[in-house]
């Protein structure tokens, strides 16, 4: 119905008189009308601000006489970046540190019953209509390293969503949403998370399992090593037949390349966003994501390596031929791996951000600036005369998804060489063309090789996005020998080792993780689409019956979710 008309007269009301009391009035004097033979007098025109709220009321009270919708999701932020800057070392990006900057009181509020009424309704309708009860969510966090206020925050705020019972059908047994696994605790217990996973997997038999990894996606890689730990060693719990427990991300690291890629944006803007996550990752697609090995081989045991590299064991000790002792070491990432230029600036980069004047640089928003200096400072801004990845004879050795003989292919003189799995680097640049991006996918087995020969080239695809890079090859093993030290990375963690070695990288297996659903669309931005994760959809039926995408009510008016 239409809003009422305000009240007309002499002497009626005054425009500076609050909406509220004008609701409330109670004594207005009656419509004057005009004598017999005039014409009425037009009525004063009062200012918006006192008749806008007028139609407000009026629209919440028709409104409120309809039914409710059966879910409500929150929606995104607009803005795109918090918490950056500060430092990382070592120790707390093995541990899964949140890092925070210019910090606004308002950021770390927790969500007001209004914004996690969703949730609640989720839970309300499967108590009344039954059904496969809901995921349940287990999240990581740790609240114990870097900027303890943020990771705090979040921290409370995932307790009080996940932390919270619902009953059966008609009242019956008790279960509990979720937990929330504190990482921090690996410093006194090495085996915590696995032991925590082994806990949960034996004690919610019967319903599905689904992660939230509160972090980057170094995080995201430790967690997937725990898990992975867990099932060699319980087998009964994670059979062959069932699908590993999808992991979705909440963006807390420096630059969520794999986030941005799967549609959970590129950073946390508010703690309250948390409700958010949640109940993206109780509606979200489950969608597969190859991991990859890389083996690096020395003549002398290395100190230099990150915490994410360990010594292999069963390795061959000596080599046939010379009897020389190896000394190899692993580790795992899923979004790229880089030598050269690109590691050498995140390296310094990071060092910066160590001392105090590079941390204050970060938190008054000069990031860019540090970059640039890293660059000059490492002599990646020169065009000639600049030091070039000293790869053996210019040469990468790869082999086919189908096997075979390996295949040469030559990379000449170079300032970096890049494998990349998924479209997104170097914080959610898309480093291919309009003509090669459909040809890539996160679940094919391969991955795209590609240099850069300048850094006018670099410069080019870190900015605009123009002259980009041609994809040499698509392999699915690479290696190559290098003759000096050179600075590496894996998945925005970058170090430095002296001395030659031999890299190999290959295929390790398939992992799950989630992406947020279409409708309400996840955060998405650019080229990168969810459609670049079209094996979600084409799994989906699979997925529902083994490793569980619920059937979520969807908000009354709403579309149905699509790739």
């Amino acid at each position: 119905s239409a809003p009422p008309a305000p009240p007309t007269g002499d002497g009626m009301m005054e425009a500076c008189v609050s909406p509220r009391d004008m609701l409330e009035a109670e004594d207005l004097p009656p419509l004057l009308l005009p004598p017999p033979g005039q014409s009425p007098r037009q009525p004063p025109q009062l200012p918006r601000s006192v008749t806008q709220p007028l139609a407000d009321l009026e629209a919440r009270r028709v409104s409120s006489f309809q039914p409710p919708p059966t879910q409500s999701f929150v929606s995104t932020p607009r803005r795109w970046h918090s918490f950056d800057g500060s430092a990382e070392c070592s120790v707390g990006r093995a541990r899964g540190a949140i890092y925070g900057s210019t910090l606004r009181p308002w950021r770390l509020r927790q969500a007001s019953q209004k914004q996690v009424r969703g949730i609640f309704e989720l839970y309300n309708w499967y108590e009344e209509m039954g059904g496969q009860p809901p995921p349940y969510v287990m999240a990581f966090v740790n609240s114990r390293s870097g900027n303890q206020k943020v990771s705090g925050a979040i921290k409370n705020q995932l307790l009080s969503l996940l932390n919270a019972q619902f009953h059966d059908t008609g009242g019956g047994k008790i279960n509990l949403r979720g937990e929330v696994c504190e990482l921090s605790d690996v410093i006194t217990n090495p085996t915590h998370v696995r032991d925590a996973i082994k806990a949960t997997a034996g004690a919610i038999r019967g319903r599905f399992l689904r992660f939230l990894v509160c972090g980057g996606d170094g995080t995201v890689t430790w967690v997937l090593q725990e898990l992975e730990a867990c099932k060699n060693e319980n087998p009964d719990l994670f059979p062959e037949t069932k699908v590993d427990p999808p992991i979705g991300i909440v963006p807390a690291g420096t630059g969520n390349d794999l986030a941005r890629s799967l549609g959970w944006g590129p950073k946390l803007r508010y703690v309250a966003d948390l409700v958010n996550y949640v109940q993206w990752t109780l509606a979200a697609d489950c969608v597969p994501l190859d991991q990859w090995k890389v083996t690096l081989r020395f003549n002398s045991a290395q100190t230099t390596l990150p915490n994410a590299f360990t010594a292999v064991s069963d390795h061959p000790s000596t080599t046939s031929s010379s009897r020389t002792e190896i000394f190899a070491y692993e580790g795992y990432f899923q979004n790229y791996f880089s030598v050269g230029m690109d590691a050498a600036v995140t390296f310094g980069v990071e060092r910066a951000r160590s001392r105090c004047c590079g941390r204050c640089c970060f938190n008054m928003g000069f990031g860019k600036l540090c970059y640039g200096f890293q660059a000059y400072r490492t002599k990646c801004c020169l065009c000639c005369c600049a030091p070039t990845v000293s790869i053996r004879d210019g040469q990468a050795r790869v082999i086919s998804p189908g096997g075979g003989r390996p295949e040469v292919v030559d990379v000449g003189e170079m300032r970096q060489l890049t494998l990349l799995n998924i479209n997104s680097y170097g914080s959610g640049r898309v480093p291919f063309s309009q003509w090669e991006l459909p040809g890539v996918s996160p679940a094919d087995g391969r991955l795209e090789m590609f240099t850069l020969r300048n850094a006018a080239q670099f410069a080019c695809m870190m900015g605009p996005e123009r002259c980009l890079p041609e994809v040499l090859a698509r392999p699915a093993e690479v290696s190559f020998d290098l003759l000096g030290g050179e600075y590496f990375q894996i998945d925005g963690e970058s170090w430095y080792v002296p001395v030659g070695c031999h890299v190999e990288v290959r295929r390790n297996r398939q992992v799950w993780m989630l992406r947020p659903p279409t409708c309400p669309i996840g955060i998405w931005r650019g080229r990168q689409v969810p459609g670049f994760w079209q094996g979600g959809s084409e799994n989906r039926s699979m997925m529902r019956t083994s490793a569980n995408t619920p059937k979520i009510p969807r908000p009354s008016g709403t579309a149905s979710s699509s790739a």
